[in-house]
Parts: C-alpha cells; sequence; structure tokens
C-alpha cells in the first residue's frame, strides 16, 4: 500500500474521467471521487467524452457499459481502433456479464466492476489504473526526450557513443574507428555532454532506453 504522500502527489499529476448516461449516479461518483481526492472530468455519454476530452492528462476512465447511441463497448474498440489514447478503461456497469467482462479485459481494459461498486475497492482500482498510466507517460517521456538529444550528436559522436555503451574502451574505439585517442576522447565528452551522461552505465541505460539495434544510428 502506498503512503498518503505518495497517492496525494499522483492525484496531482492524474485526471478520472467518469462515462455515464445516468445524471445522478455520475454526479454521486464524480463526488464521491474528489472527496477522496482525485481530480475528475465527467460525461453523460461516449460521444460527448470523445468531443471535449483533450486526453492531455495521464489518469484513467471509470466507463459504463450500456448506454444510447454509443456503448462503452463501441467506445473502448473506437479508442482502441484509432489508438487514440492508452488511458486504462475501468469498466463499471450494472448490467455485466461473464461474456462482456471477458470481452472487455481480453481488448485491453484495466478492470470490470459491478455496480454497486465498495468506494474503498473503486478507489482501490483507480489508484491503480492511475499510477501504471503514469509510470508509463513518463516512461514514454524519458524516452522520446533520449531520442531528441540522441539526435543532436555528429556522426562520430554517435559512433563513439555506442561503443562506449557497448563496454568498448577508448583503446578499443581508437582501433575500430582508426583514430587518436584525444579524438576518442574529445567526441565521447561532447557526446556525454549532450546526453547528460556521466558515465559508460549511464551510457548503456541510455543505449538501451533508445531500442537502438546495431552500431550504426537506427533514429
Amino acid at each position: 500500500m502506498f503512503d498518503a504522500v505518495e497517492v496525494s502527489e499522483l492525484q496531482s499529476k492524474v485526471t478520472v474521467r467518469v462515462i455515464d448516461d445516468d445524471e445522478d449516479f455520475l454526479k454521486s461518483l464524480g463526488l464521491l471521487l474528489q472527496m477522496t481526492g482525485w481530480k475528475v472530468r465527467t460525461y453523460l455519454s461516449a460521444k460527448d467524452f470523445l468531443a471535449f476530452e483533450d486526453f492531455s492528462a495521464p489518469g484513467c476512465i471509470i466507463l459504463d457499459l450500456r448506454m444510447p447511441e454509443m456503448t462503452g463497448l463501441e467506445l473502448q474498440r473506437r479508442l482502441v481502433s484509432n489508438n487514440q489514447n492508452n488511458l486504462p478503461i475501468i469498466f463499471l456497469t450494472g448490467h455485466g456479464d461473464v461474456e462482456s467482462a471477458v470481452y472487455t479485459l481480453k481488448h485491453g481494459a484495466f478492470d470490470f466492476l459491478q455496480k454497486p461498486i465498495n468506494p474503498l475497492v473503486l478507489n482501490k482500482t483507480v489508484e491503480e489504473a492511475c499510477r501504471k498510466n503514469l509510470a508509463s507517460v513518463l516512461a514514454t517521456n524519458l524516452k522520446n526526450s533520449a531520442i531528441n538529444k540522441y539526435r543532436t550528436l555528429t556522426p562520430r559522436e554517435k559512433e563513439i557513443f555506442l561503443l562506449t555503451a557497448k563496454g568498448r574502451s577508448n583503446k578499443e574505439i581508437c582501433e575500430i574507428l582508426n583514430i587518436a585517442l584525444p579524438t576518442v576522447k574529445m567526441h565521447r565528452a561532447n557526446a556525454f555532454d549532450k546526453l547528460d551522461v556521466h558515465s559508460s552505465i549511464e551510457a548503456l541505460k541510455m543505449y538501451e532506453s533508445l531500442g537502438i539495434s546495431g552500431e550504426k544510428d537506427a533514429l
């Protein structure tokens, strides 16, 4: 269990979206989540959600199954097929059945819960979903930042960085590239400075995060 400080920090960085066509239930659920510290946006229909949600904040979606015009299943399929967002979906419905639950989970839903829901169970599920999504977003941002930094390197700096990340010493790099030791040291220092790494171990970690398969520039 995460302590209150960690949960509070999580809640400050995420938004919970609730979609349900029952207006009274939507208001009460939104209020319940807000009282436990979550930032909440509510929608009476899937169409309103698609029209007005900007998807910018990490978090999760709490989604009803049966709704007019566009059901929860149809919205899930729409989001997945369009690759529109990676927000975890928690289905919360009073009309659940095994077939629907299996289908939604098979297609990537985070969880499938039945109304009426124990507030403690809901809060824990929301926390787990938001924590997972925030971690995914931060990892993606970190990778994108690393890629952008890597692209600022010159071709020679990339060569030397990749060889360094693979454990080659400066002398070995001299022999592989047939260049002088001071040249290797200069380009290595420049690459490390641009990438904000300070050791071969940090270079290896960045190399792994970049997903480069060979010693040539793949980005």
